[in-house]
């Protein structure tokens, strides 16, 4: 048996990576617009989920994203971080950087910047369903 993990909320599945430089932040990822999570052990967290909250996927046994849409990137910067550097490092996470090319967590790295964290998240109301075959599809 396959339980899937329907957010339903828009922008509620999210990926989170923080990287961090003396007293410098700098979180970003993708928002999804909509997507699944995909697990074959029961969901037995419900009672203590907390929507506001959210929870990491790798947190659920077994979950896994199932199909995700309409990924939307995001870089938000400590205010520690001048506008110079701000328009540089958004560059390099969107790929228009001339200086630099590569993967962005690659490329802030390369720059000193520590990874600390890489999480997937969701967050908001849920549904839970069983399903015997492939995940819903949304259109």
């Amino acid at each position: 048996m396959l339980y899937q993990i329907i957010p339903l909320e828009m922008g509620s599945l999210v990926q989170r990576h923080i990287f961090k430089k003396q007293n410098k932040e700098i979180k970003c990822g993708t928002v999804w617009k909509l997507g699944s999570i995909i697990t074959t052990t029961k969901p037995k967290f419900i009672s203590q989920y907390e929507p506001q909250v959210g929870m990491r996927i790798g947190d659920i046994p077994g979950a896994e994203i199932s199909k995700t849409y309409d990924g939307e990137k995001v870089i938000y910067f400590s205010e520690t971080i001048d506008e110079d550097e701000q328009d540089e490092l958004t560059d390099i996470f969107y790929g228009k950087s001339k200086k630099f090319s590569g993967e962005y967590a690659h490329v802030f790295q390369d720059l000193g910047w520590k990874a600390l964290e890489e999480n997937t998240y969701i967050f908001g109301e849920i549904e839970i369903k069983e399903i015997n075959d492939e995940p819903q599809q949304y259109k």
